[in-house]
């Protein structure tokens, strides 16, 4: 304990088939405590349930007891200086597996005479504690990485949203920049969500959407980054496509086969805007979606006259 968490001093209190109270040094010195020590009245406390881990408002001191109910052993440590939120955390754990393994210890001390039954029982607690840890963590990794792709992406589409698009295509614009290579950014509007949303309802609104998704996923490679940005709004980014025109060609080309295949109670027509990023230049990729966006709307425009 002294080792793992540079405590200055502790008190251990043990109640059960153990009845002790030890104090320890900074390192790791024990001797026996009794009534008079500092934390004796805060460590009884603890032990009969009447205060909860933590309770110590004190941020050089810490309470720890096990279990949470029916409490056989605390352990109260201090240390000279305030501890850092992280290392605050850290040392929490480390409080807690160490309390754990002295308490089961103790108990098999009191009750098994075989010095050997004692190693193996400690060594098999710490591997399953240290096993327990490491499940632990790769069970957080997963979550993280689960919570870190739900904020990158579109729930409804399964596509990039706004911020996983920006994140992807920043960087891939800078590589593309730095390589004076040709890039494009394609803007796309549903057209007619609204009309479909009031008249057939907003599930077969969805659905609509999810198919736009699909055709434009189809119109653009596995490299390019294809995002939701709105409602009805998409956009894509393209590396190292010189000739924007030829992802439009392809989304019309992908539109009549959706047409032709996908029998659905609404006109899937989808208008879209193409610019090309200069290799040259400062211009942000930024503006160039604010471009291709008002492209869009140029095409969009001059469909519907």
């Amino acid at each position: 304990m002294a080792e793992l968490t540079q405590v200055d001093n502790a008190l251990l209190m043990v109640r059960g088939e153990v009845n002790e109270s030890i104090s320890f040094d900074s390192d790791g010195r024990p001797w026996r405590a009794d009534h008079n020590h500092d934390w004796h009245r805060i460590a009884l406390a603890r032990m009969e349930s009447r205060v909860s881990d933590g309770a110590i408002p004190d941020s050089r001191m810490m309470l720890v007891g096990v279990p949470s109910q029916r409490t056989m052993a605390v352990l109260v440590a201090g240390w000279m200086q305030d501890l850092a939120p992280e290392a605050w955390v850290t040392r929490r754990r480390l409080l807690e597996t160490i309390l754990e393994l002295a308490v089961a210890t103790l108990s098999r001390i009191s009750a098994r005479s075989s010095l050997e039954d004692l190693v193996s029982t400690q060594y098999e607690q710490m591997a399953g504690t240290a096993r327990e840890h490491a499940d632990e963590l790769a069970r957080r990794d997963q979550v993280e990485g689960e919570m870190r792709a739900l904020a990158l992406t579109d729930i409804l589409t399964g596509l990039n949203n706004r911020r996983g698009f920006f994140i992807q295509a920043e960087h891939m614009f800078k590589l593309a920049r730095r390589r004076h290579a040709g890039c494009a950014v394609i803007y796309a509007d549903i057209d007619g969500l609204k009309l479909v949303n009031d008249q057939l309802g907003h599930e077969a609104g969805d659905q609509l959407i999810r198919d736009a998704a699909a055709v434009l996923r189809e119109s653009v490679r596995d490299t390019d980054v294809l995002a939701r940005v709105g409602g009805d709004e998409f956009v894509a980014f393209a590396l190292d496509d010189a000739h924007p025109r030829v992802i439009l060609s392809r989304l019309r080309e992908n539109l009549h086969a959706f047409a032709l295949m996908q029998e659905r109670p609404y006109h899937l027509s989808i208008s879209a805007g193409a610019v090309q990023c200069s290799p040259h230049g400062d211009k942000p990729l930024l503006d160039y979606v604010q471009q291709a966006d008002r492209e869009m709307y140029v095409q969009k425009r001059s469909r519907l006259h």
